[in-house]
């Protein structure tokens, strides 16, 4: 697939293919500092690369716009939450991930995405422990987002569940993959936070094409999915979305709701968090979330900017990662059962 080819989704398409911790990571010599400085400037003008989302075959921008921040903000009113959304295209990315639970994003995006539809590869999220409560969900997306496919269904937070319940012949996942088979979306994927071992179930179904799941330097001392999951997701060619890339919305600091609100990582950090996170093999994407514009056009540089880390520095950063998840804990739910 060309990348001509791999930004355009139409329905077409479908039907015919079916507080701060000082660290500094060591010193580069001056001229490679001013070649990374150099380097940082001309991305700006460049288009954002694109990687293959594994057995999917799409080509997807190496960042995706994530809209849990602004959905969940009850500061942020939904036509700017469609205004961030518009920026974000604009700025080249051509993946854009909500679910039900961020509150106003699928409104928001249902608003302005009808003239971009085709160019956009569109995710949301089912979080239910019963078929029922994933019919209702899925419509109610459906309806907000004013489209009659979606190019992505996450079974969300499967950390959340007995898997041997979601699995069952009359379970949720099931469900979703005759969902899938009716045309109903391109691709079927799970997604979660923690418990890493309740993945490997649904991986092992062959059914999966896509995994979101978090990925940064601090919680791989925690949770692992790096060592725990990614190994059977890459065997399988399931495309891989990193998430929480700097840790979430600072707890301290209000999380999502509080629209100024930090990240858990420091901000001198950011960088090297999406170049660990996209130096990580099968990756292809980072969910980046924002609260305004102004974040996203951020978030863009920085991921344009992505060289990869060299040995040492990569082992100075799991290094500063370590000490930090001593204090950030389990914060995105237990490791285990």
């Amino acid at each position: 697939m060309t990348t001509g080819q791999s930004n355009r989704f139409s329905r077409r398409t479908f039907h015919s293919g079916a507080g701060k911790t000082f660290f500094a990571l060591a010193a580069p010599a001056v001229t490679a500092g001013l070649w990374a400085r150099n380097r940082a400037l001309a991305a700006v003008d460049e288009p954002l690369p694109r990687r293959v989302l594994g057995r999917t075959g799409i080509e997807l921008t190496t960042m995706t716009l994530g809209t849990a921040p602004c959905g969940l903000s009850p500061q942020i009113p939904v036509d700017e939450i469609g205004r961030i959304v518009l920026r974000a295209i604009e700025l080249g990315i051509n993946s854009v991930d909500t679910a039900p639970a961020y509150v106003k994003s699928e409104e928001a995006i249902g608003k302005v995405l009808g003239p971009h539809r085709k160019d956009v590869f569109l995710a949301t999220k089912v979080f239910a422990k019963t078929v029922e409560e994933a019919e209702k969900t899925l419509t109610r997306s459906f309806r907000l987002l004013r489209t009659d496919y979606l190019d992505l269904v996450y079974y969300h937070s499967v950390g959340d569940y007995e898997p041997e319940a979601a699995l069952a012949e009359n379970g949720v996942f099931p469900w979703l993959v005759k969902q899938k088979q009716a045309g109903k979306f391109r691709f079927l994927g799970i997604s979660g936070h923690h418990r890493p071992g309740r993945f490997i179930p649904y991986l092992e179904t062959g059914e999966v094409d896509v995994l979101l799941t978090v990925v940064n330097f601090v919680d791989r001392h925690t949770y692992n999915f790096e060592e725990k999951v990614l190994p059977l997701a890459r065997k399988q060619n399931v495309g891989i979305v990193a998430m929480k890339v700097f840790g979430g919305a600072r707890r301290s600091a209000g999380s999502y709701q509080n629209p100024k609100c930090p990240p858990e990582l420091d901000t001198q950090y950011l960088e090297s968090a999406i170049r660990y996170a996209l130096g990580i093999p099968g990756v292809a994407t980072l969910n980046l979330g924002a609260h305004n514009s102004q974040q996203v056009e951020e978030n863009v540089r920085m991921v344009k900017s992505y060289r990869p880390l060299s040995p040492e520095e990569e082992k100075e950063l799991l290094a500063l990662g370590k000490k930090l998840a001593e204090s950030w804990g389990e914060h995105f739910g237990p490791v285990t059962s």
